[in-house]
């Protein structure tokens, strides 16, 4: 049985989807969604069990200097940066996802690694000095066994990315001249993933434009996606597969998700 895709999801932010988390334990996506002009940020989760929303629009206090920086095992955790002219001074303030509130918060902690029962970084009092937490109530632990390979080993499959010039970008642009009758440039990502050929494409007309592709192992055109125009330069990890689902960004604020069967 050949497979197929189904539209699952397409939904439309006022600002720019700037980073994507994923949480394999629970298959869900958190977005950072950033409103420049107007200098604030907000986040949102999504279950893609159910293609349900947990929350939109959450937003922390600090209404700009703060960022996505891990998941795992319901805690997400949220860099904030305390003074906006020097990037190295930061807190972290972990959110329960499942009540939507805060689970504990440690001023002056830079996170490196996290997994499903520490968060290990270095302390600002004591910046030669590894310290690792607690995931779940933000206490410093001793002697903890800090597991790196469970570390934020997600299962995201990512394309590969060939810039113009390779023998790999040549032989895609090739491919795609001769089926569909464009010419790729600057740059492509391209993925196998079951029966299915995923490139996203850089095209000149009127400007630089972004397209993705969808064929079956016959060559046939499932999908095509126009994920930017006009654009000013190149900006990969345009799509990536995670939990059964094609997931990718349009025009910078729309999430679109396909579910593979």
């Amino acid at each position: 049985m050949a497979t197929a895709l189904i539209l699952r999801l397409s939904q439309t932010f006022q600002g720019v989807i700037w980073n994507t988390l994923v949480d394999q334990d629970s298959q869900r996506l958190f977005f950072e969604i950033r409103e420049p002009l107007k200098k604030t940020v907000s986040f949102a989760a999504l279950n893609l069990l159910n293609n349900q929303w947990l929350w939109k629009d959450f937003a922390l206090e600090e209404p700009w200097w703060v960022n996505l920086r891990a998941v795992s095992a319901n805690i997400l955790l949220f860099t904030v940066y305390t003074d906006s002219s020097n990037p190295d001074k930061k807190s972290v303030v972990a959110h329960d996802v499942d009540k939507n509130s805060m689970a504990w918060w440690r001023n002056g902690f830079s996170v490196t690694t996290v997994n499903r029962l520490f968060v290990r970084g270095i302390d600002s009092r004591f910046p030669e000095k590894e310290t690792i937490l607690d995931l779940f109530t933000g206490e410093p632990v001793q002697h903890a066994e800090f597991d790196l390979a469970d570390s934020q080993n997600f299962p995201v499959i990512r394309p590969f990315q060939y810039e113009e010039g390779t023998t790999h970008f040549n032989t895609v642009k090739d491919f795609f001249s001769s089926r569909l009758g464009f010419l790729a440039v600057v740059a492509v990502e391209y993925l196998e993933y079951e029966d299915l050929i995923i490139v996203s494409v850089f095209v000149n007309e009127s400007g630089l434009a972004n397209y993705l592709y969808v064929l079956n192992a016959s060559g046939e055109c499932l999908i095509k996606e126009k994920l930017g125009e006009n654009l000013k330069g190149v900006a990969l990890d345009s799509f990536f597969i995670f939990s059964g689902h094609l997931i990718f960004v349009k025009n910078k604020n729309e999430l679109t998700s396909y579910k593979i069967i």
